[in-house]
């Protein structure tokens, strides 16, 4: 019997000791998984966390690129060696990123790179990228930013890493774009108001650099909609003339409006951008030094323009050529002669037109214009012995004897019988309000009208099959103009009209890049519904309208508030964006640089 009890309590020990040491084995098992679970998890934080400083590392060069992009805003594409230096680029600081307090930042750079993000050298140029218009490109930069940050059982020494420490190699795509600025349907640089009463339907990307505000379920936004300051549903403070309450507007494309990096008009970040539209050489405190960034870039200046012409106070006219040189019926140059001749015979002077909303009533407080009668420059481009060049003109039309400040001498130009254009489109620029007068770039005739105008949407929603805004066997052509304000005058205006006269139906198909009166002190600046002005009684009529609205400035010289009574009825609006820019935009329209932020990966 002791026997089988020695057998049974030997067997015992056996279990038991076999028992202990598979316990034994899962244990150390487990602990290792532990320490492997653990080893992992703190390398996956810590990568997160050498992701996220190399993720703040680029977006700070991000900003200092921008910065420095635009500080040389005349090279088009700086080299990458004009970010080396530490001054231009600096490297984050620790104080940069809290609570980080081991790690190592290398390779910290901004390189230029071709379209392919392969870097190039030093001392090259980025490659111009370009898309289907070739108006538009891109040029490419690579933010670059490694960090190390050592585990709890690795250190770093210098540059070098050991096996246990965590490497992240972060890397920004930086795109500096170029596009022109009709490329939306509405582009505001300063805030933008939205108000319209009646449905209005906006077909097309919208933008402001500043902030936008909407407050009517009137309002639909079918393309892109975008701000760099805020967006609310609300009125801008200084807003006296609307006390409703305000309501939300709809998207069609299932997106609200959405933040975006403020653009850079021509990439020169000025105050005030008024300067782009004076003649600096006559303007008494419009005057532009030459070491005024907006200098070379004003289309007054000799090599923006096709032809200059300017009235002084006794309405003598002045033209010059494109290469800035005054022409005159004693030119031997027989291009110069046909030009002088022409401008002679296509400019009125010393016409006076009523404008409410400015106070111009008759006699000397109205508004004196000089009238272009464009159908002799359509008629000039198509003649057989035409010698100047039509290929892209810009006309830069003023009249210097203008009070810069609007309150006194008001002075404006007048687009007159502007039907059809000259076949490589027009633009025209002035320091001076300009009123369009009638049908533009429409083909219409004595005797032929688009349907736009015999036959209109009805409504302010555009149809989805809209009337033609041409006459059949006349194409739009690419039209713009740039001035202090622009007022549109119907078919039916006569200089002798009175105020509030019933307007006509009527057509236009350009560009407007202008000015407004801001909101402030109880008025309201009309919006981009009333962006283009009104003088008429439009009641009933339809104003049809093709084109790319673009607010630039504040009006200096139409400084009239909107909102007056006994100035205009407000016409059904048929307004499109013109498509046909996004291939053909008018002759020398502004352009836009956006700095954008483009893929991000890691190597």
């Amino acid at each position: 019997m002791r026997r089988h009890s020695e057998e049974r309590s030997g067997n015992a020990l056996i279990v038991t000791l076999v028992t202990i040491a598979v316990v034994s084995g899962f244990v150390a098992l487990s602990i290792d998984l532990t320490r492997s679970v653990s080893r992992n998890v703190q390398r996956s934080l810590l990568l997160r966390q050498a992701i996220n400083i190399g993720d703040a590392a680029t977006e700070m060069a991000f900003a200092d690129w921008r910065a420095t992009c635009i500080k040389n805003y005349a090279n088009p594409a700086p080299k990458g060696s004009t970010f080396n230096a530490a001054s231009v680029v600096p490297s984050p600081s620790p104080g940069n990123f809290p609570g980080v307090s081991k790690y190592t930042l290398t390779n910290f750079a901004v390189v230029g790179v071709d379209s392919s993000w392969e870097p190039i050298a030093d001392d090259l140029i980025p490659p111009k990228t370009m898309g289907p218009n070739p108006q538009n490109y891109s040029y490419y930069y690579m933010a670059t930013a490694d960090v190390i940050v050592p585990t709890l059982t690795s250190k770093i020494v210098g540059s070098a890493t050991d096996s246990g420490n965590v490497v992240a190699k972060v890397r920004r795509i930086l795109e500096k774009y170029r596009h022109n600025k009709t490329d939306k349907a509405i582009d505001y640089r300063d805030d933008l108001e939205i108000h319209p009463g009646p449905t209005f339907v906006v077909n097309g990307d919208v933008h402001t650099n500043g902030d936008l505000y909407t407050a009517h379920s009137s309002l639909t936004l079918n393309g892109s909609t975008s701000f760099s300051g805020k967006w609310s549903v609300g009125f801008m403070a200084g807003d006296g003339q609307h006390s409703e309450s305000p309501t939300m507007p709809s998207w069609g494309t299932g997106e609200p409006p959405a933040w975006e990096q403020a653009s850079v008009p021509f990439g020169i970040d000025v105050n005030d951008y008024h300067g782009l539209i004076e003649n600096p050489t006559t303007l008494p405190n419009g005057t532009l030094a030459t070491s005024d960034p907006l200098y070379k870039s004003s289309y007054s200046y000799k090599d923006n323009y096709t032809f200059m012409v300017t009235i002084d106070a006794s309405n003598n006219i002045e033209v010059r050529n494109s290469a800035g040189k005054i022409v005159t019926n004693k030119s031997k140059n027989p291009k110069d002669l046909q030009t002088y001749n022409l401008f002679q015979d296509a400019i009125t002077t010393n016409e006076n037109i009523t404008d409410n909303r400015e106070g111009a009533t008759t006699g000397t407080s109205s508004i004196r214009v000089v009238t272009l009668d464009v159908s002799a420059l359509t008629a000039q481009a198509a003649d057989s012995g035409n010698k100047i060049d039509f290929s892209a003109p810009i006309i830069y039309i003023t009249d210097t004897s203008a009070d810069p400040t609007g309150m006194t001498n008001k002075r404006a130009v007048r687009l007159k019988n502007g039907g059809s254009l000259p076949p490589n489109g027009l633009t025209i620029a002035s320091s001076n309000p300009v009123y369009i007068q009638g049908d533009y770039n429409t083909g219409t005739t004595a005797s032929v009208k688009p349907e736009s105008d015999t036959s209109p949407d009805a409504t302010n929603a555009p149809s989805s099959n809209p009337a033609s805004p041409t006459v059949s066997g006349y194409d739009r052509k690419p039209a713009a103009v740039i001035a202090d304000a622009v007022t549109i005058l119907s078919n039916s205006w006569l200089d002798t009209n009175t105020p509030n006269s019933t307007a006509s139906n009527t057509t236009v198909n350009t560009a407007i890049v202008a000015g407004i009166v801001p909101t402030g002190d109880g008025y309201y600046s009309g919006g981009a519904e009333n962006f283009p002005r009104f003088l008429e009684n439009w009641a009933g009529k339809t104003l049809t309208y093709y084109g790319s609205m673009i607010e630039l400035f504040n009006s200096k010289q139409a400084i009239g508030h909107w909102g007056a009574g006994n100035v205009y009825a407000a016409p059904n609006r048929a307004w499109y964006f013109d498509k046909n820019f996004l291939s053909h935009p008018p002759p020398g329209v502004p352009y836009d640089v956006d700095y954008r932020r483009g893929r991000w990966f890691m190597q």
